[in-house]
């Protein structure tokens, strides 16, 4: 018997946050209470608009969806639309009829954790949401089982400058709050992420047409065809934690306005959190193939 883990998942949806999503959806190990939106590959109005799609395209609309923060703590989100597409996707879906829950995302998940078991939180995004959480309800974090993050990038260069990782370099302010909050902290960053690629030949014709046409739309935005899976690996940190080789790492991450401004290092004085520094890619990819590409998502 699989005891499920009860999690949120934090989300900027975003081409691998959709592939994520539909991982998560098919993994009998997570207990999905809820998603919670942030700015971050879009602006905050698509990304939300995205995770209603996603849910309304893969059966998931029993899950409630709940629309958190517009901006970073500092400054103004950018975007990674020139990566997912205009509005965060290649493709078009229709217009959801699904609506969010009312109320913030950063009340809810604060008021769940005041009434409700320990959860363990994914942030797939900027984690604006979880660091706010943090802030203004520092009494939740004793009921935050761990904060799984996509993002970083240690001993690889980062994927929008030379030093930072998309995630980070939107809101290195909020990943610092997290990273000193006292939860534990698992880092699922580009160092790991960059060696699990789905490659088109390798890649059968998934079952479902909606990831189909997403999968199709990604294979043909790159030159070696294949898609980077950073999403749905920090899922399976989670879902199968044995994929990953977790390190125990001190590290900081750089909130200056200058040239390395969302660079995660190596420290003597950084938080000591859980990295992951190795992975088991065809694991990976195998059960990113069973679950997503030959997964069924209409009951």
């Amino acid at each position: 018997m699989v005891v499920p883990v009860n999690v949120v998942i934090d989300t900027d949806p975003g081409v691998d946050d959709f592939l994520a999503i539909a991982l998560a959806l098919n993994s009998p190990e997570l207990a999905i209470e809820a998603f919670t939106t942030t700015g971050g590959n879009a602006a905050l109005r698509h990304t939300n608009a995205n995770m209603l799609r996603i849910l309304e395209a893969l059966d998931g609309t029993a899950i409630p969806v709940y629309r958190g923060a517009q901006r970073p703590l500092v400054g103004s989100f950018g975007d990674a639309e020139d990566v997912h597409g205009e509005g965060g996707l290649p493709i078009r879906l229709p217009t959801p009829v699904m609506r969010p829950r009312p109320g913030h995302a950063v009340k809810f998940l604060a008021r769940r954790l005041a009434n409700g078991p320990p959860l363990t939180l994914i942030a797939l995004g900027p984690p604006t949401n979880v660091a706010r959480l943090f802030r203004d309800f520092p009494g939740s974090r004793r009921f935050v089982d761990r904060v799984v993050v996509m993002g970083g990038a240690l001993d690889v260069p980062g994927n929008v400058t030379p030093y930072a990782e998309f995630n980070v370099w939107s809101d290195p302010e909020a990943t610092a709050v997290v990273f000193e909050s006292g939860v534990p902290v698992t880092l699922v960053g580009s160092d790991v992420c960059n060696r699990v690629r789905a490659h088109a030949a390798d890649t059968p014709p998934p079952i479902d047409p909606v990831i189909g046409r997403l999968v199709e739309a990604q294979f043909a935005a790159r030159p070696g065809r294949y898609i980077t899976l950073y999403d749905p690996l920090t899922v399976m940190a989670a879902v199968r934690p044995d994929i990953l080789v977790l390190e125990p790492l001190a590290i900081e991450v750089d909130t200056t306005s200058g040239p390395e401004r969302g660079r995660t290092r190596r420290s003597h004085v950084g938080t000591v959190i859980d990295v992951a520094t190795d992975v088991n890619a065809d694991a990976a990819i195998s059960l990113f193939t069973e679950r997503v590409i030959r997964g069924r998502f209409r009951r």
